[in-house]
């Protein structure tokens, strides 16, 4: 109880931690600062890149933000856990499912449509009501967490980016955003949660294979649909129409010998100053998707360096290797959660493994575990972005616009050109600007 105790009280502080953090940073005045300060980057005496002033003061404040939600998101799930939290919390709703239990005890399991079709053996391992709690708790869980860092995401997306000059959306807009992806989020994650937890009740020994398999195939399924139906949601989504570019496409795509039936517009304006282009889906439903800002505000050269940097992604199938990596990955560690959970849910005072009050302690597993891998999956991801680079060099033949692109990226989306080894090795996903434009200068000189 001594134990329970201390948790508690550290669960406590870092609540305060989570919606008082942001007066911190903003105490800071750095944010506040932001507009006197220069956008511009600059050379050494060596020839080098210097990150500008204000892309310095970003990074600044937003890597201990990153780090914080980092440390204190499984941290505040193992005090919850270990405090007594989540065992009351299902305890609880089983009192409120009570009357359905003992009213779903009398009704033979043979009546009905649905009890002719359900296996007798699973009807009696999840009855209707502890179903019903394990919806409700895991939703409970999703917006309660949802909710607590909702000021945390208020300051870092909306406050701070206006500071800098990042985001042009009005509260009402970022509000309606952020609605939204609460509301997928609820969609998308208690479905999966709970079907994950009946997987556990129905499949004791042999769920994480049935697991494996629904995962990958819903990794897959997500990355056709999030261009087509979720990206729709946020912006204003149209195929290309500017002729004058689409033959550049369309040239570009002939000399990679590679074929390009569609490339996309997200009409990001509206909310951001930001640049950016992307590649997702395989097969038929591949697209290069690209931001107008970086129609708007780019030459046709550089917008065509672009494209063939996302080509090279086509080319070298990345989203298709990166859906088969996350998948084999994530099945495996579905096996050693299972051992995990074998071998620890008595010492957390669990009915189970399959005990839906385990929640927590799960998800804090799983990102304390995608903490230290992180820096393999961002290594993995630099080397493809390295082979999209050096593709994009390859085809376009234009190095000297390569170098010109990447220094006004630096500049529209305040991003700093270099990095400690440390914070590339754990948070970078592409390749630091300055190594990028060192590639495209050693391209030239040969």
């Amino acid at each position: 109880m001594t134990h329970q105790k201390t948790w508690r009280w550290l669960f406590l502080v870092l609540l305060v931690v989570i919606l008082f953090s942001p007066l911190v940073y903003w105490s800071t005045g750095i944010g506040q600062a932001a507009t006197g300060l220069s956008a511009g980057v600059g050379r050494g005496p060596d020839g080098t890149l210097i990150s500008s002033p204000k892309a310095e003061a970003l990074h600044g404040l937003t890597l201990p933000m990153r780090i914080e939600r980092l440390l204190i998101y499984p941290l505040l799930l193992i005090c919850f856990q270990l405090g007594g939290g989540s065992l009351a919390l299902r305890r609880w709703l089983d009192r409120k499912a009570q009357g359905r239990r003992q009213a779903h005890s009398v009704v033979p399991y043979r009546e009905g449509p649905v009890g002719r079709l359900v296996p007798r053996s699973w009807r009696e391992r999840l009855p209707g009501p502890d179903l019903l709690v394990i919806f409700l708790f895991v939703l409970a869980i999703e917006a309660v967490l949802a909710l607590l860092f909702l000021p945390f995401n208020y300051y870092s997306g909306f406050i701070l980016a206006h500071q800098f000059g990042l985001s042009v959306q009005t509260a009402l807009g970022w509000a309606g955003d952020w609605v939204k992806n609460f509301l997928l989020a609820l969609i998308i994650n208690v479905p999966l949660w709970t079907g994950f937890y009946v997987l556990m009740r129905l499949m004791p020994r042999r769920w994480p294979i049935l697991a494996g398999v629904l995962s990958l195939t819903l990794s897959a399924a997500m990355v056709v649909v999030t261009p087509v139906l979720i990206t729709p949601l946020f912006y204003e989504v149209r195929p290309l129409d500017e002729p004058d570019l689409r033959d550049h496409v369309l040239t570009l795509a002939d000399r990679a010998g590679m074929h390009v039936d569609e490339v996309y517009v997200v009409y990001a304006s509206v909310k951001t100053t930001r640049v950016n282009a992307y590649f997702t889906g395989f097969g038929d439903a591949r697209r290069i998707v690209l931001y107008d800002t970086l129609l708007t505000d780019y030459t046709p050269d550089q917008v065509e360096v672009v494209l063939a940097h996302e080509m090279g992604h086509w080319y070298y199938r990345h989203m298709l290797l990166g859906v088969l990596a996350v998948g084999v990955v994530g099945w495996i560690g579905l096996f050693g959660l299972k051992w995990l959970l074998d071998h620890t849910w008595r010492l957390l005072g669990l009915s189970g493994p399959a005990d839906v009050a385990g929640l927590p302690y799960v998800l804090a597993v799983i990102a304390a575990v995608t903490t230290l891998m992180l820096p393999v999956y961002s290594g993995l991801s630099r080397y493809g972005e390295r082979q999209a680079d050096h593709f994009s060099l390859v085809v376009s033949q234009k190095p000297e616009v390569f170098i010109e692109l990447f220094e006004r990226f630096a500049v529209q989306n305040l991003s700093v050109v270099d990095v400690p080894a440390w914070e590339k090795l754990v948070f970078y996903t592409h390749p630091p600007i300055v190594e990028r434009v060192d590639m495209a200068e050693r391209f030239h000189e040969q």
